[in-house]
């Protein structure tokens, strides 16, 4: 969905080039060249926190970290270079929106692997952020490590793992990724957790929460431990070609867990 901005707001913007250097074997036959040289610049951004409302970022083939920042800013890593860049902006309404441009040719992906390093952004947050955090990306996995969040998480990839651990979130957590697994470890949420996997695992250990757990998956299985008593869950549960050790249906308790796994097993315990 595109958004328009009539304005922008004043922000601080930090920016700290170094230059790096890799190479890339291109395949095309029609060139007298084996290697070309692609030439990376590392940016960041900086802005405080509380000058932000919501973070979207929309990138492609690019892995997402999300970490506890050492300040009450947020503060972003990333890296550009002659054929890939983002934009970054502030709307009237207090979203910071990254988004990723491309001038690249179907040529340019011939035979590419660029180091991952260069193909990393790193979020920085403070402990308890009010901001809500959506991201989507391709082909590159999401981390989640150490953070505090009072809004919401949306983490979408595809070709991609993601994983969350040590994380606490106020409102709502939604996953989702095709091709690869989801690990969730130690996740406390308020709210619900909607966690949806395709051909991959969904692997969770010490999941708490207060609402709704939604764990969906296609070709994969789902296996781990929730906090809290069975008594307190009201159950819905189906395993299509697997094994189940859940009931299909279990009426009874204050939160909800609703498990479904296609060609898959489901094997998931009660722990306190």
């Amino acid at each position: 969905m595109k958004k328009v901005f009539k304005n922008v707001l004043p922000v601080t913007v930090v920016v700290s080039s170094v230059l790096i250097f890799t190479s890339a074997c291109t395949n095309d036959a029609s060139s007298d060249k084996k290697n070309s040289s692609i030439k990376y610049e590392e940016k960041s951004y900086s802005i405080e926190a509380d000058k932000i409302s919501q973070i979207s970022l929309a990138a492609m083939d690019r892995s997402v970290d999300v970490v506890k920042s050492n300040d009450n800013e947020i503060h972003i890593t990333y890296f550009d270079n002659d054929k890939e860049s983002y934009a970054i902006n502030v709307s009237d309404e207090k979203s910071l929106i990254m988004q990723a441009n491309t001038d690249k040719e179907l040529k340019d992906y011939v035979g590419l692997n660029s180091d991952k390093t260069h193909r990393n952004i790193k979020i920085s947050v403070p402990r308890g952020i009010e901001s809500g955090i959506e991201i989507k990306t391709s082909k590159g996995d999401i981390n989640l490590s150490e953070v505090n969040i009072s809004g919401t998480i949306d983490a979408i990839t595809s070709n991609g793992k993601i994983k969350a651990s040590n994380v606490e979130i106020e409102k709502r957590f939604k996953l989702e990724t095709k091709n690869d697994d989801i690990n969730l470890s130690n996740v406390k949420v308020k709210g619900s957790v909607d966690a949806t996997v395709s051909n991959g695992n969904l692997d969770i250990e010490k999941v708490a929460i207060e609402d709704t757990l939604k764990l969906k998956s296609k070709n994969g299985g789902i296996n781990g431990t929730i906090v809290g008593s069975y008594d307190v869950f009201s159950i819905s549960s189906q395993a299509s070609k697997g094994k189940n050790n859940l009931p299909e249906n279990k009426s009874g308790g204050d939160k909800k867990l609703d498990v479904n796994a296609n060609n898959g097993d489901i094997d998931l315990k009660f722990v306190r």
